[in-house]
């Protein structure tokens, strides 16, 4: 048994330390004793120590001699280094390690490791960027669209127009300015908005010192931050453009040049026959100069665009006929290649007349559209599909009606329409969340392909409709 002293001493010290709202008053017989005010003391200067070190004050002096205090004082001397080490973490310095707090150590430093390594890669990606921004070689800009405000621009901007580092003030800096003719600066804003980018757009513009540039201007929209910018790549074609005109004056000039662009450049008489072109031909196709000279239109051109050719050598025939201007051609062209593949190109033809003004033949220009073809091809492809199933969207279903119901009116025949939808749909979402309600429509459309025959139609109609 405990006597009542001791009783009561303990009941003192466990208010202290638990902070109970017991009032316990030690006994008289010892309250002055020198022992129990040092044991007393120790338990006071803990338990404000453990407050401070629990609110997250380090800054709190821990007086006192013992095992506990001095535990507790590299306590928080170790808190007050993990402070700082982070803070330099936090300023990029990943220099320093923890050592001092155990198992929490290679836990702390792990994780210091892998945000060191994350900022590395980002520090990587963002200089690869800007090394290739930086080094393409034609003028490269990043504008806001709405105002056309200046956001990046690369050396070769810098070297096309003159101007300096200082001149060019990012955030200032508007590209509008330059324009000669406003009205192709609303023209390339049209052509953006309507078709989401712009390929090789002829535009006039000055430097510096107001010196006249021509350009091709290729642009797409880009969004940085939620607003929409457009990130342009400007060839200069001046000098181009001033060896078009001396062309017209010389076909010596004209083959130099020709022999030694990467367009195929190439003449033809109004039978559809060569009588030059250039040797980048082999490059576009894989057939020599003298191979594709004895070529016959039906090897030049695939059916569809051989039609598409001759009726515009038509038009040229009765144009020269009746002393009428040459009606410049423009088309995109398929053509065959030596390897059993196809390339698309985009003409131009216009008409080769000698000083006397006397037509003496046909100048076309032919250009590697591949990769634009590929990308409208993906546009197509990404207008007509549903963005979540993969499956066709209202677009194309509406598209395919219309087809199949002109084919029934035609051929005196039938087809069927299957409208289904998931029952308690919205009981999914609600009790799974959407994510789970997308995977159902997702694996709904994966089964229907499944078991639908080749010729039929799978689309989303809408929401939860199919």
């Amino acid at each position: 048994m405990i006597n009542k002293d001791a009783q009561s001493i303990l009941e003192y010290f466990k208010s202290l330390l638990n902070d109970l709202r017991v009032r316990a008053v030690p006994p008289e017989n010892i309250s002055d004793d020198d022992t129990f005010l040092e044991v007393e003391q120790t338990i006071k200067t803990i338990r404000a120590a453990s407050a401070a070190l629990g609110n997250g004050n380090l800054s709190h002096d821990i007086k006192g001699k013992g095992y506990v205090l001095g535990a507790m004082k590299s306590l928080q001397a170790s808190l007050r280094n993990l402070t700082w080490i982070t803070k330099t973490i936090a300023s990029g310095d990943f220099s320093q390690r923890v050592h001092f707090l155990g198992d929490f150590s290679d836990a702390f430093n792990s994780m210091a490791e892998k945000l060191e390594s994350s900022i590395h890669e980002l520090e990587e990606a963002r200089s690869h960027f800007e090394m290739v921004f930086q080094t393409i070689p034609d003028a490269t800009v990043i504008t806001k669209i709405a105002d056309g405000t200046l956001m990046a621009y690369n050396r070769a901007f810098m070297e096309a127009t003159k101007f300096s580092d200082d001149d060019l003030t990012v955030g200032s800096f508007n590209i509008c300015d330059l324009y000669i003719e406003r009205s192709q600066r609303e023209t390339f804003i049209k052509k953006l908005e309507t078709d989401g980018f712009v390929e090789n757009l002829e535009f006039s513009f000055y430097g510096k010192e107001n010196d006249k540039h021509i350009g091709l201007v290729s642009s797409k929209i880009i969004i940085i931050e939620g607003i929409p910018h457009t990130l342009s790549v400007i060839r200069d074609i001046t000098e181009l453009k001033v060896i078009e005109a001396k062309l017209k004056q010389s076909e010596e000039r004209h083959r130099l040049l020709a022999d030694n662009a990467e367009d195929v450049i190439w003449t033809m008489d109004l039978e559809g026959r060569f009588s030059y072109i250039s040797p980048s031909v082999e490059k576009l196709r894989g057939y020599t100069v003298e191979e594709v000279m004895v070529q016959s239109q039906e090897e030049v051109l695939c059916p569809e665009s051989l039609i598409h050719m001759q009726e515009g050598l038509a038009r040229a025939i009765r144009s020269v006929q009746n002393d009428l201007p040459f009606q410049v051609f423009r088309g995109e062209l398929e053509q065959p290649c030596k390897d059993g593949t196809t390339v698309w190109t985009e003409a131009t033809v216009s008409g080769i007349y000698s000083e006397d003004g006397r037509f003496i033949g046909m100048l076309g220009v032919s250009r590697d559209i591949s990769e634009r073809k590929l990308m409208e091809e993906e546009i197509r492809r990404l207008s007509i599909t549903d963005k979540l199933t993969q499956s066709f969207n209202r677009l194309k279903l509406d598209e395919t009606l219309e087809q199949q119901f002109e084919w029934s009116k035609t051929n005196l025949s039938s087809f069927s329409i299957i409208i289904l939808d998931i029952d308690h749909f919205k009981l999914v979402n609600d009790t799974y969340g959407h994510q789970v309600g997308d995977r159902v429509l997702i694996e709904l459309v994966a089964v229907l392909n499944e078991n639908v025959r080749s010729l039929d139609v799978v689309g989303r109609w809408g929401g939860k409709s199919f």
